[in-house]
């Protein structure tokens, strides 16, 4: 509905004031006005049997008889279909409070407005109407179902997923959807979450609901990326259901049972209730991560100890709750909690996502804050698979005025794709033009590469291992080493499967920039080609290189023989100088707090027992990318350093 086909009520005692607001709203072309002097007034007019019903209404605070939180209450507790605008002279915090408030009572808010109103103002809160939703707020005249009805719902495929697209907010691109439950009801129509979340939750049935989603969600993302929409899905997973000790092999099972890998799926952990067996839910958890799923913690700063589970769970997303999203570009109070929630992200190694986008406002203000995802109305609506296949057809967007490199810098960007299997090789080709990469040149085999440098130079190689003939690892050690006429500190990223747990050690002490692993997923390749581009590279004598071991029993090579762990699967290179200080300043730090100088005291390990980083070596920029790449297989999070402190 159009602004000027509202039906609008302006609540105001001030005479002066409430007829200034009628004029704003008559020069936006509004021209079904009512007006009350205070609260009672306005409930009678809502309650009005015979008038047309209210669309939005402007509702002070401060008025004799009713104030205009009494009114607010009546409001939600009768469920009137209105939206609410406050307005006041009151402070920002005390507006947002009452704001809250009028949620908390079921009432759909548009924004508030500080006194004197601002008519631009008054316009976008008014463009909301029509276009605001949140997921967990209870709908107006919605019937109470019994957890009978909705079981039967459930049995009886009634229950459908929603898609709703999540934009990078660098470039605009669509990398992946949440996948949202809506009951399709036969007499009722679409009924919201609020109805039948809650009891499946309470009841300890919400695991009915999760694995239909899961299956829903596997197979629309397999028929995406037959269609080559490369996209990760997000499925929501309740705390409750973690205590099951056999969860996640039955949620890995039903992904791969739709031909898919995990990778492509986002399990987004919600907080609507407490984690009570801590052991197993954790232990659950872990095992996701090992199967290949990625892990987001969903509706940050709302539910049970969101900074406790940040901490104790090896989280990929952090999403920030669209209770914080809506109207924090006007609120400070709004603004600093979402500015830290991106700032803490960035500084765990994760990826911050923004719920409830709903103007351009919050995408320029997010963005800026160096928020790396969106979610909301501006972008889209939550829609059925068709009709998001649909929007993705339809969808555009520029790939090379807002990436993380800028334009002229892609354009100058010399690109070699080494890979054996055709399908990935295309698929990393199309990904890399997508991107708005111009200069890419593919190869099939790690000789043929090798002939390449003879007349091309490359500032970037991505590169597969298993490989036949020579593989990955040992063309990287050849182009380290000055062996082949491409520059030794030419930017290399290597494809892999995180499986492949034993050839780690020996990519890490090659100085590569990155690994890429498989299956392949756009937003990943931006980021990972963004950092091997800007990291800095010292590179080690060739001598250092030709060390280090490149043939394993499952990789083509000379002999195959098993990974000499010990003699140069990890890096054990000694790049740092004897001091007399060796056990002083010795502390352990967690992963995201080391920095460049620092030693390492305690060799660091996989789960599986493989050697990756040997005590002595000096900490870079590029070693410590390169661990927080593998995190998810170290064997924990903490790390024995030692300072050594500049020489007075």
């Amino acid at each position: 509905m159009k602004i000027n086909e509202l039906n609008l009520l302006v609540v105001e005692d001030d005479d002066f004031q409430r007829q200034m607001v009628v004029n704003m709203l008559r020069s936006l072309g509004v021209a079904s006005i009512s007006d009350a002097g205070n609260g009672r007034q306005a409930l009678e007019i809502i309650r009005g049997a015979n008038s047309r019903p209210v669309d939005v209404v402007l509702c002070d605070l401060n008025m004799p008889e009713m104030d205009g939180m009494e009114c607010l209450r009546h409001l939600g507790q009768e469920r009137h279909n209105v939206a609410i605008i406050i307005t006041s002279v009151l402070d920002s915090k005390l507006l947002a409070s009452v704001g809250r408030m009028a949620k908390l009572y079921g009432i759909k808010l548009l924004g508030t407005i500080e006194k004197p109103i601002m008519l631009v103002h008054l316009k976008e809160l008014l463009s909301k109407h029509g276009h605001s939703e949140n997921k967990w707020d209870q709908p107006v005249d919605e019937k109470p179902f019994t957890l009978v009805e909705i079981l039967q719902g459930i049995r009886a495929n009634q229950f459908v997923a929603f898609f709703q697209p999540k934009a990078d907010l660098k470039t605009g691109r669509i990398v992946g959807a949440e996948a949202l439950a809506r009951w399709i009801h036969p007499e009722h129509g679409v009924v919201s979450p609020y109805a039948f979340i809650p009891p499946l939750e309470q009841s300890g049935n919400i695991d009915a609901l999760t694995f239909l989603m899961l299956e829903q969600s596997a197979s629309a993302c397999r028929l995406l990326l037959d269609r080559g929409y490369i996209l990760t899905i997000s499925v929501n997973l309740s705390l409750v259901s973690l205590g099951d000790s056999t969860l996640a092999d039955k949620i890995t099972q039903v992904v791969r049972n739709a031909g898919i890998d995990p990778q492509y799926i986002v399990l987004e952990i919600t907080e609507s209730a407490a984690m009570t067996n801590v052991a197993q839910a954790l232990e659950n958890l872990a095992r996701l991560c090992m199967n290949g799923f990625a892990l987001s913690i969903d509706d940050y700063g709302t539910g049970y100890s969101s900074m406790q589970q940040l901490t104790r769970i090896a989280f990929s997303e952090l999403k920030i709750d669209q209770s914080f999203v809506k109207d924090f570009a006007d609120n400070e109070a709004l603004s600093i909690v979402v500015e830290s929630s991106i700032d803490m992200a960035h500084k765990l190694r994760i990826k911050s996502i923004a719920e409830g986008v709903e103007t351009q406002q919050d995408w320029d203000r997010l963005k800026s804050l160096g928020c790396d995802m969106g979610q909301g109305y501006f972008i889209a609506k939550p829609m059925d698979v068709t009709a998001f296949h649909d929007f993705m057809g339809n969808y555009s967007y520029n790939p090379t005025a807002l990436s993380p490199l800028s334009a002229p810098d892609q354009g100058k960007i010399n690109i070699l794709v080494v890979e054996d299997d055709n399908f990935t090789r295309k698929l990393i080709l199309r990904v890399l033009h997508d991107l708005g990469f111009p200069h890419i040149t593919e190869s099939d085999s790690a000789e043929s590469a090798i002939k390449l440098f003879e007349a091309n130079t490359f500032d970037l190689i991505i590169t597969d291992v298993d490989m036949p003939g020579m593989n990955g690892l040992k063309f990287v050690q050849l182009i380290r080493a000055g062996k082949t006429l491409a520059k030794p500190q030419t930017r290399i990223v290597v494809l892999t499967a995180f499986s492949q747990t034993e050839i780690l050690g020996a990519a890490l002490a090659l100085d590569i920039n990155g690994f890429l692993v498989k299956p392949i997923i756009p937003a990943v390749v931006d980021d990972k080609l963004s950092q091997a581009i800007s990291e800095h590279l010292h590179l080690h004598p060739p001598l250092a290189y030709e060390a280090v071991s490149t043939e394993f029993k499952n990789l083509p090579g000379p002999g195959n023989r098993p990974p000499n762990i010990h003699g140069g699967a990890a890096i054990t290179l000694s790049n740092h100088k004897t001091h007399g200080n060796e056990g002083r300043n010795v502390r352990h730090v967690l992963l995201q707090r080391l920095r460049p100088g620092m030693i390492l005291k305690e060799s660091i390990h996989l789960t599986n027992g493989t050697l990756i980083l040997s005590s002595g070596h000096t900490f870079t920029e590029l070693s410590i990318n390169r661990l927080n790449d593998i995190k998810a297989l170290l064997t924990g999070n903490s790390i024995s350093v030692q300072e050594i402190p500049e020489a007075g």
